[in-house]
């Protein structure tokens, strides 16, 4: 995350397994009222095995366009 003139800006971020209570300390985007979750809890629901760093990065990457790295 970067505060330049008062203007935050940050990147994409894809939580795997994060602990998700640090998101109860602040506005997440600034989006008052919204629940951060993980793939962690996301496949847990669907009743799939969690994705590695790996797994998700290429998924990403794939849905991007980007070529097989």
């Amino acid at each position: 995350m970067r505060i330049r003139g008062g203007v935050t800006s940050h990147g994409f971020a894809l939580n795997i397994t994060p602990d998700l209570d640090a998101f109860t300390a602040f506005t997440a985007c600034g989006l008052p009222g919204v629940r951060m979750t993980s793939l962690e809890r996301m496949a847990a629901s669907l009743g799939r095995p969690v994705p590695s760093q790996d797994q998700a990065r290429d998924a990403v990457a794939e849905a991007l366009g980007a070529p097989p790295a």
